[in-house]
């Protein structure tokens, strides 16, 4: 019963450091500061991308902006976004590092990630596939005897390895660098969600005819979620949030998230890719918070 007590008075001279811990987070750090710290990608089009200007644009850019607006209403205060290029290598290190408020890209969340960073909800979902040039098909019809491109840092090299028993898979630095090993016929495809793959295809080699493989279904589905610092629930509880009300009203293909896709995706967007019922529905069942 001593050693019992001791504890509890332990625990009781404890607990206003551990509160005031637990309450130095990011939206703390982010009031005193009146900076975002946030990543993303810069060859990942339309999600991230720069522009003829040098500056970031895209999806992913237009997302961190909204949780940038909802940051600022929240702390009544002017607060600015400091955007970081990150790559699929270090991506994760730098939100576990502490380095990065946030990462908004195209990063699939795994439970090997997740013993790093935390993930939001989802904001976007697509099928993997493998992208080559039509003509290669003439010299290398089947994809078992192709080699494969992908980016380093990314969860595709498995998915394929999974789906393909025996593929022949090489790594590189950034999605440019695989596509580029493609166009040298260093490979004979490359690898990754087919939005991706379609955007590279438009921006590095849009006068030549590609196609997706397989034809039919993806090698698999891949969720794309926001990175958050890990132990922070009032800093996840805050962007998921913001996540599911952009989503509001996208059950009638409506709302702001709608907004930023076909700004995007649309018609008149970066990319036509447009939103199949599936992948609304998914978006609007990470919904499970009762109002």
């Amino acid at each position: 019963m001593a050693r019992f007590a001791l504890v509890a008075i332990a625990w009781t001279l404890m607990w206003p450091a551990q509160t005031e811990a637990v309450h130095a987070g990011t939206l703390s750090q982010i009031a005193e500061s009146g900076v975002l710290r946030a990543g993303t990608r810069a060859d990942a089009v339309p999600f991230a991308y720069l522009a003829e200007d040098g500056k970031p644009e895209g999806f992913s850019v237009d997302l961190i902006e909204e949780i940038r607006a909802a940051v600022e209403a929240r702390l009544g205060r002017p607060v600015r976004t400091e955007l970081n290029r990150v790559t699929p290598a270090n991506r994760v290190q730098m939100v576990a590092s502490g380095a990065l408020d946030i990462v908004c890209e195209i990063t699939t969340p795994t439970w090997d990630r997740e013993k790093l960073v935390d993930f939001s909800v989802p904001f976007f979902r697509d099928g993997t596939r493998i992208l080559a040039f039509r003509d290669t098909l003439k010299t290398t019809p089947e994809i078992k005897d192709m080699t494969i491109g992908v980016a380093e840092g990314t969860t595709t090299g498995d998915i394929l390895t999974e789906a393909l028993p025996g593929i022949v898979t090489r790594s590189y630095p950034s999605m440019d660098e695989a596509f580029a090993a493609l166009r040298s016929g260093e490979v004979q495809g490359v690898a990754n969600i087919g939005i991706i793959l379609l955007g590279l295809s438009r921006k590095l080699e849009p006068d030549r005819s590609v196609v997706l493989l397989p034809r039919t279904e993806p090698l698999g589905n891949e969720t794309m979620a926001c990175m958050l610092p890990q132990n922070d629930s009032e800093w996840r509880d805050f962007v998921n949030a913001t996540i599911i009300g952009l989503t509001r009203d996208l059950a009638d293909y409506r709302g702001h998230y709608m907004q930023i896709y076909d700004k995007w995706f649309g018609r008149e967007g970066r990319l036509v890719y447009p939103l199949d019922r599936s992948t609304r529905d998914y978006l609007l069942n990470a919904n499970v918070w009762a109002r």
